[in-house]
């Protein structure tokens, strides 16, 4: 599939990166001499120097027979404009990143269609529902979706307490639970395992756990009944468009919410343009008094969203250790992605880019193979492999197949069907098959899943 990204900034680097990785062939424009050479100095991109709105441009980067345009500069006007004219030249899939939503308007028939755009992403918002999908469970680490709506995957946390530490899977209790379920990866340490009925568990072991929505549901009240009272209380400190939608959401969620903000004028804008039910606190999240004063060592949880990432990383480390029940840390820095997850003292380490990328990874249509999502915790992608009649695994049991070891699979989707694999499982046309794969495995599985 050909690609063309506009904008080398931090989001278009990780996205050519990931792209590459499932052998795409990646153009990525931008004005920035010096991104440029950077980024083809570390990729092997083709870049074009120029205006992404330029026609000129587009077309030298073969605007005319790509598949898919990515519009993700910083610049929301010129990610729209891009959207535009590549729609026009006549490419079907076109993600345009934004900021806001004031450039449409549903009422007067204004929406991203009317500009050609296909799909968007909004960092703030991907990265504020994000966190709150793992607010309410201390041993919820992550939550991750597919293509398919009733499908997600989850990453869990083995605490020294839990009924599972010390427990093989095939002793789980529950059978039939584990039938709708799929233990699909551990993480012990830096240490990638394949979970197999004999695997026992360990407190602090890591696990990706793969099925429909409400079955991971019933397994997490299961797992851990009654985490967080009727009302929670959250304390949270960044106040730009993802602290603010996720105080908005975290009140839905029924969080008492307590913000800090270090500029009176930011808090009473925030206070004004926030539902009724939040609490604000002047002063700077990064000192031990004002997190006392918010209540942080009664908070169940404590979220640092802050533009500054070392101010979240040093606020979340203070909050833990001022007795927060559970912190969890947003950075945007490409070199924090694999650092702050493995923090000790930071339950979860989110990465707004990350987040970024894997939302825009989930709505390209990319053929017979694609990436739904990097796993954050280790180096390895959640994807999705289409089966043509042409594959050798095309009407075979999985039992009968001799799958490589680097392939872990977690899901089939057939239609808009979720299929929890097992032996007795066949694989027919059309399936996806959904695995967990390393940059190292991609080429042992493409030969199974041919186009």
């Amino acid at each position: 599939m050909k690609v063309i990204i506009a904008g080398s900034g931090e989001l278009g680097r990780l996205l050519a990166a990931t792209l590459l990785t499932g052998n795409h062939d990646v153009i990525l424009i931008d004005n920035a001499v010096d991104e440029l050479k950077q980024v083809s100095d570390k990729l092997d991109v083709m870049t074009v120097e120029g205006n992404c709105t330029s026609i000129a441009v587009l077309k030298e980067a073969g605007i005319e027979d790509a598949d898919a345009l990515l519009a993700v500069s910083g610049n929301e006007a010129i990610n729209i404009l891009t959207c535009q004219i590549a729609s026009k030249l006549g490419v079907k899939q076109t993600i345009c990143r934004l900021y806001s939503s004031e450039s449409f308007s549903s009422e007067d028939g204004i929406l991203p269609e009317t500009f050609g755009i296909r799909n968007t992403v909004s960092p703030p918002e991907e990265s504020a529902e994000k966190i709150c999908a793992i607010l309410r469970r201390d041993i919820l680490l992550e939550r991750i979706r597919f293509s398919i709506d009733e499908a997600q995957m989850i990453l869990i946390e083995i605490t020294r307490s839990s009924i599972l530490a010390g427990v093989s899977i095939k002793n789980i209790p529950g059978p039939e639970m584990l039938k709708s379920i799929r233990f699909s990866a551990l993480l012990r340490g830096n240490q990638l395992i394949v979970p197999h009925g004999d695997t026992i568990f360990a407190p602090g072991d890591k696990v990706y756990v793969a099925g429909k929505t409400e079955s991971l549901d019933a397994f997490l009240d299961w797992l851990s009944p009654g985490n967080m009272g009727l009302r929670p209380r959250l304390v949270m400190a960044g106040s730009d468009d993802t602290g603010r939608i996720l105080a908005e959401k975290a009140l839905q969620q029924g969080f008492e919410v307590y913000f800090i903000e270090p500029d009176r004028q930011r808090a009473e804008h925030l206070l004004d343009e926030l539902p009724s039910g939040v609490t604000m606190l002047e002063g700077n999240a990064t000192q031990e008094d004002i997190l006392m004063e918010a209540g942080v060592a009664n908070a169940d949880a404590f979220v640092s969203v802050d533009p500054d990432d070392e101010d979240n990383i040093l606020s979340c480390i203070l909050a833990k250790r001022l007795g927060a029940r559970k912190v969890i840390c947003l950075t945007h820095k490409p070199e924090y992605i694999w650092i702050v997850p493995a923090m000790e003292m930071i339950d979860c380490g989110l990465s707004a880019t990350l987040v970024s990328v894997n939302s825009i990874l989930r709505q390209l249509e990319a053929g017979a193979m694609r990436a739904d999502a990097i796993l954050q915790r280790f180096r390895a992608h959640l994807t999705e492999f289409r089966v043509s009649p042409k594959s050798p695994l095309c009407g075979k049991m999985l039992k009968n197949c001799k799958l490589p070891s680097s392939l872990i699979l977690s899901l089939i989707f057939r239609g808009n069907e979720v299929i929890i694999p097992s032996g007795e499982t066949c694989l027919y046309a059309n399936d996806k098959a959904v695995a967990i794969v390393t940059k190292e495995g991609v080429r042992e599985i493409e030969p199974l899943f041919p186009g």
